[in-house]
């Protein structure tokens, strides 16, 4: 299902075929430095990620989406919303292959995304990083989204930063 679309980009719900691309995203260096492991160790493993966002966009009507490049069809990343315990709004998440970092992609994409957060009706969004993501931050900044505080949020052992950017 098509999500948006961008100049270069179209966002679309995550499908079964696209772990592969969701194992090799979720096991770079800078995915597991910034996010964490995510426990998708194997491309079977990716499926069941995969299976479970699914589960969750008939649950929330959102999650991540898969994020290609419209000239070629090439995943280049993932962004979404994401809805945790802890939060009483989603949160935007975005992590893109290295090597299309520093092409755009992510704020191209999340600019979509906002716009799709707006749709949905909701009214703000918020976004986690780790303190030492700068490039994330800078990017949120772009987007409008304010830092709110650095907590220790669910149970955490590291201290998360929260931003918060209202859609209305």
């Amino acid at each position: 299902m098509l999500i948006a679309e961008t100049e270069r980009l179209r966002i679309r719900h995550l499908q079964k075929s696209d772990a592969n691309f969701i194992y090799q995203l979720y096991n770079q260096p800078s995915f597991i430095k910034y996010i964490g492991d995510r426990g998708v160790h194997s491309p079977q493993d990716a499926e069941v990620f995969i299976q479970k966002v699914q589960d969750n966009y008939q649950q929330y009507g959102f999650w991540l989406y898969l994020v290609e490049r419209k000239d070629n069809g090439q995943a280049v990343g993932v962004n979404g919303l994401i809805q945790r315990d802890y939060l009483e709004a989603p949160d935007i998440g975005f992590a893109f292959m290295t090597q299309s970092c520093g092409q755009g992609f992510a704020k191209e994409s999340s600019q979509a995304i906002l716009q799709h957060s707006k749709q949905l009706g909701l009214a703000h969004l918020y976004a986690i990083t780790s303190p030492d993501n700068h490039v994330s931050e800078h990017l949120l900044k772009k987007l409008g989204f304010e830092f709110q505080r650095q907590d220790y949020f669910d149970n955490s052992t590291s201290p998360i930063n929260l931003f918060r950017l209202l859609l209305k």
